[in-house]
């Protein structure tokens, strides 16, 4: 194909002379010859006969990462897509990162991709939040590296709700956009103990119970944006776009909550997302 900073030419025609291919350093052309145009077929053969047919496969790209909470920094100054933090010696060029206000029940967060590492900031390409920017004043504030397919969330306590990030990255080339969806195996259990889903839109301190929230803010089909919501063994819906994405990005908060008397253990579940296009 030909193309610059602002335009793309998938194929092109020629009205007579040419082959299939032509070609140099700089451009490849599809080109066609011939001055019919038009369909033609038989039980063994198709023809879009004049300036050439195009041939569309729609594609995805779909990457799901999670909090590395070993990576965890803290952060003193976000302004624009650049944040000071107290350690860069975990992050690397490439890396998502995720930068959480207040961490806790009502953290707010955002997640991007890293593109340049200085000193003591991270810039990344573009944050992506849940509708609400993080304000970063150096208070309870930090910084994680997204990574990896597991997300320990470290020892439970009656007085505050546990909180974990699992990101994903869609580009998505198809006209009619996409669905994420996610559900677990079953709750978060040890065997014998089990923490119970989130039945009143909120997972609190000191009440045994397990939930999300999405970045998402127009969901359709479930309330995942709008409150913390239990994870079921069935396909929930917890992003969507409705066109062509590219590096769409949207995370889902998982949050814990265990009462004084919550059985001790050794806590965990699987949680599968799917991707689901809109062809």
């Amino acid at each position: 194909m030909m193309s610059s900073s602002n335009y793309q030419i998938q194929w092109d025609s020629v009205g007579n002379g040419g082959s299939e291919t032509s070609s140099s350093a700089s451009y490849k052309l599809h080109d066609t010859i011939g001055v019919n145009q038009g369909i033609g077929s038989s039980s063994s053969y198709r023809e879009d006969g004049g300036y050439r047919g195009g041939i569309y496969d729609p594609t995805v790209a779909f990457q799901v990462f999670s909090e590395n909470t070993s990576t965890q920094v803290a952060t003193t100054l976000l302004v624009s897509t650049t944040v000071t933090v107290t350690s860069t010696v975990d992050y690397s060029v490439g890396d998502y990162v995720a930068v959480v206000q207040d961490l806790g029940a009502s953290q707010v967060s955002a997640i991007g991709k890293v593109t340049v590492v200085g000193g003591s900031t991270l810039t990344v390409d573009e944050f992506h939040d849940g509708g609400v920017a993080p304000t970063i004043d150096g208070s309870n504030d930090y910084v994680y590296k997204l990574s990896g397919t597991a997300l320990p969330l470290g020892t439970f306590s009656s007085s505050v709700v546990t909180t974990g990030i699992v990101g994903w990255d869609s580009s998505a080339d198809v006209s009619n956009g996409y669905s994420v969806f996610l559900y677990e195996n079953h709750n978060p259990s040890d065997g014998g103990n089990t923490i119970s889903d989130v039945g009143d839109g909120s997972v609190d301190a000191g009440s045994s119970e397990y939930g999300a929230r999405s970045s998402d803010t127009s969901l359709a089909s479930s309330t995942f944006d709008t409150q913390d919501t239990a994870i079921t063994t069935s396909l929930q819906q917890v992003a969507s776009r409705g066109d062509n994405s590219l590096k769409a990005r949207d995370f889902v908060t998982l949050k814990v909550g265990v009462s004084a008397t919550q059985a001790g253990g050794s806590y965990s579940q699987t949680l599968t997302f799917v991707f689901v296009g809109n062809y």
